[in-house]
C-alpha cells in the first residue's frame, strides 16, 4: 500500500469511532460518520485491506452501475456495490487489529479504530468509504458505509422499517422518507433521514433486508453532502444476501 493510501485511510479510520458508535449503540448501526478511500476490498484478499472490489464488467455487469465493483462474499452473508474508487475494510476471520496494522495505522489509532468499528466486527461485516470525499468536505467527513447481516427473527421488510424508525429516536435523527423498496436481493425496509453528530449535519440511508435462517442483512450511509444521496440510493439498490 502507498503512502498517499495509508494516510487515507488512518485519516478515515480516525473518525470512524465516533460514527460508528453513534450509529450502532443509540440507533441505525454504523451510521457513524466513517470515511474511506480507494476501491473496496473483495472478502479473499490476503492483506484485508484497502484492495479495488472484485470488478463486475461494464454497465449492468453482475446487475451493477457502470462504474461499481462488488464487494462482500459468503463469508460476510451479503454483497454489494461501490463506485471502484472506494476502499473498504473487511473484518472476517477476526483479522481486523491485523488489517488495520498493515494499512500504516499506529497503535493508538488501530486501538481507536477497533473501539468504533467493533459492531460491524462483531458480525463479520464490511466498512467502506469514499476517500476523495474527506477532500470535498468542509469537515473532512468521509462518505462512508457499512454492511452487516446479523441474527434476529424478523421476518418481513414491513416489521423492520417499523423498527428502524424508533431506533432513529436516540439520534435525534429526522426521518425523511420511509418505505420498503425492490433491492438486488428483494423487498428491503429503507430509510433516509438527517441527523447531527459533533456539529456535522449527515445525510443518511439505511436498508435491512430480510435473509435466509432469520437473518437481517443491514447497510447503512452515511454523507455530509446532499448532493451525493441519489448515490447512497444507487449502492443500496445493489444489496443482496448470501
Amino acid at each position: 500500500m502507498t503512502r498517499h493510501r495509508r494516510r487515507a485511510v488512518a485519516a478515515a479510520l480516525c473518525l470512524a469511532p465516533a460514527a460508528a458508535c453513534a450509529g450502532c449503540a443509540a440507533g441505525p448501526a454504523g451510521t457513524a460518520p466513517a470515511p474511506v478511500r480507494g476501491p473496496a476490498v473483495p472478502p479473499g484478499n490476503p492483506a484485508g485491506t484497502a484492495a479495488a472490489p472484485a470488478p463486475d464488467g461494464g454497465a449492468g455487469g453482475g446487475g451493477l452501475p457502470r462504474g461499481f465493483a462488488r464487494a462482500g462474499g459468503p463469508e460476510n452473508g451479503l454483497t454489494f456495490g461501490v463506485p471502484r474508487s472506494w476502499v473498504a475494510l473487511d473484518s472476517t476471520g477476526g483479522g481486523l487489529e491485523r488489517r488495520l496494522s498493515r494499512a500504516g495505522l499506529t497503535d493508538k489509532q488501530i486501538h481507536r479504530a477497533q473501539d468504533g468499528l467493533e459492531p460491524v466486527a462483531a458480525r463479520d461485516g464490511i466498512w467502506a468509504f469514499d476517500p476523495a470525499s474527506m477532500s470535498r468536505s468542509p469537515h473532512r467527513f468521509a462518505t462512508n458505509l457499512t454492511a452487516r447481516c446479523r441474527p434476529g427473527t424478523t421476518t418481513s421488510a414491513a416489521q423492520l422499517l417499523a423498527d428502524a424508525v424508533r431506533r432513529l429516536a436516540p439520534l435525534r435523527g429526522r426521518v425523511l422518507r420511509a418505505g420498503t423498496v425492490p433491492v438486488a436481493g428483494g423487498r428491503a425496509a429503507r430509510v433516509g433521514y438527517v441527523f447531527t453528530v459533533g456539529g456535522v449535519r449527515l445525510h443518511g440511508l439505511r436498508l435491512l433486508l430480510p435473509a435466509s435462517g432469520g437473518r437481517t442483512c443491514v447497510l447503512t450511509l452515511s454523507t455530509d453532502d446532499a448532493a451525493r444521496r441519489g448515490l447512497l440510493e444507487r449502492i443500496g439498490e445493489t444489496l443482496r444476501p448470501l
